[in-house]
């Protein structure tokens, strides 16, 4: 059992927030200060990362709901006001598909599309609970078509491919993650004419060391599922929340707008890459086109390799849920400083995005002590858990669209966590307005060993300062089904160290 320590993003948070408090509050450092980047345990930080983990939590489910009643519950149990604020919203779950490979002279393959467990696994019964890999909101429909290789699934492979004469129109087009937007990916192969899409983590990106669990790599199997919306906030109310009884678009509209991928797709794993490749022919890919040690030789098709491709989403207005807690200001209470993490979940989420839950948990519970020792902040403090981030930034636009006049003219900076631990070293970005307060919480926290975000709807509709940070940098079983806190105990964060920092 690990012994209580200071643990590294509440000493993240806990840095910026005590920075921010210093540089535009108070003139100089205080007592409540020091004491505020003193408390934290990491035994604390890993027992609500436990707590959020144990079941599969995408948005709009039971599970979920359940992981709001443990923010509410911790939230209220330090006395702070919470309440949940609940919005009807666009969201978007697969019924089937199906996904065969064949070539002349060959038997066709059916992929089974599943990402494994191994021997041992504690949350093997609970995988059960994962919702199959998918991309959500792909187009329902079916392709029977030649494959195209197309790299990244950039607009630049796609100009090279139309230079060698690669037709990809009518085609199943091949591309691998690691440089765009998965939503990028799809929509780039709608506009170069493919019938479908289908994107693979391609193990040169994801596995070149031991994969999990014997290391913290994609397991060959593994599977990054995610989004293909580019909008944010609900697809069916834009640019005005989805509060009851609201206005709606069509689902219909809604799906067809260019936000939306339009084609079908996709994600596989790995292992499933590279069998396609290895029956797609035509001319020989560049040498930044190809995949690592031990994978075939990767062309650009088409053919003679063929994907018979279904899937057959469910798009449906489903509940989801922000939790919103309020620490008033003394001084000023209708200035707002707000922190904000989002809770949903593809999988299991131990790093995304339930580190940074953890994280926020843990510093609301050191505020907490800061008022049992007599402190109150200048100004109001508001606690956000967002829902529905993964969908599109659903939970956050819609809270910022619903009290657009009173965010504006009341808030003075937003802090977001999304992943907030996956690794070493710190990660953190902000507008310019925030640039001296990074420079200055960095030096708090000193030396740690070894896409958009929820922030998006506070910059880019209301124009307030904000700050995005994390420790760690990206993580190879992103969105996959090994996200898991067994993944994070061994490999994230070993300690909980840096969950307290």
């Amino acid at each position: 059992r690990a012994t209580a320590r200071l643990h590294p993003l509440p000493l993240l948070v806990g840095a910026l927030f005590a920075t921010y408090y210093h540089l535009l509050v108070a003139p100089a450092p205080s007592y409540y200060q020091s004491l505020f980047l003193s408390l934290g345990s990491n035994d604390t930080a890993a027992a609500h990362l436990r707590a959020l983990t144990v079941r599969p939590h995408l948005a709009g489910t039971e599970a979920n709901a359940l992981a709001a009643d443990h923010v509410v519950s911790t939230l209220s149990s330090l006395s702070f006001p919470t309440r949940v604020t609940p919005y009807e919203v666009l969201l978007s779950y697969p019924v089937g598909r199906s996904l065969s490979l064949s070539a002349p002279g060959r038997d066709a393959t059916a992929f089974a599309l599943v990402q494994d467990t191994y021997p041992g696994d504690p949350y093997a019964a609970a995988s059960a609970e994962v919702v199959p890999t998918f991309l959500a909101y792909a187009a329902s429909g079916s392709a029977a078509a030649e494959v195209v290789y197309a790299n990244y699934g950039r607009r630049e492979d796609y100009a090279y491919l139309a230079s060698r004469g690669v037709n990809v129109t009518g085609k199943v087009a091949l591309a691998r993650y690691g440089k765009v937007y998965r939503g990028d990916i799809v929509k780039n192969a709608r506009d170069a004419g493919a019938a479908a899409a289908v994107i693979f983590t391609d193990p040169k990106d994801y596995t070149p060391g031991k994969a999990f669990p014997d290391g913290p790599w994609m397991p060959p199997t593994g599977v990054q599922v995610g989004s293909t919306f580019k909008g944010v906030g609900d697809p069916t109310t834009p640019m005005w929340a989805s509060s009851e009884g609201c206005e709606r678009v069509s689902v219909a509209k809604a799906m067809s707008t260019h936000d939306m991928p339009g084609i079908p797709a996709l994600p596989v794993s790995g292992r499933d890459g590279e069998e396609i490749l290895r029956l797609v022919g035509g001319d020989v890919a560049p040498e930044d086109w190809q995949g690592g040690d031990g994978a075939p030789v990767y062309r650009l098709g088409p053919g003679p390799a063929v994907l018979n491709l279904t899937y057959t989403g469910n798009e449906t207005i489903a509940t989801i849920q922000n939790v919103i807690s309020v620490i008033e200001g003394k001084e000023e209470p209708d200035r707002y400083v707000i922190l904000g993490n989002h809770r949903d979940a593809w999988t299991f989420g131990a790093a995304d995005p339930n580190s940074g839950t953890a994280a926020l948990l843990e510093l609301a519970q050191r505020l907490s002590k800061l008022q049992n020792k007599g402190w109150r902040p200048r100004r109001t403090i508001i606690l956000c858990n967002w829902d529905a981030e993964e969908y599109g930034l659903i939970g956050s636009t819609e809270w910022v669209e619903e009290n657009r006049a009173m965010l504006t003219s009341r808030t003075v900076a937003y802090l977001n966590v999304d992943v907030g631990v996956s690794g070493s070293g710190v990660d953190a970005s902000a507008t310019p307005q925030l640039d001296e307060l990074l420079k200055q919480a960095s030096k708090k926290i000193g030396r740690l060993g070894g896409g958009g975000s929820d922030y998006s709807a506070f910059v880019q509709h209301i124009g307030i300062p904000s700050v995005d940070m994390a420790i760690g940098s990206g993580y190879a079983v992103y969105h996959s089904l090994y996200d898991d806190f067994t993944w994070m105990e061994k490999y994230g964060d070993p300690m909980f160290r840096r969950h307290v920092a």
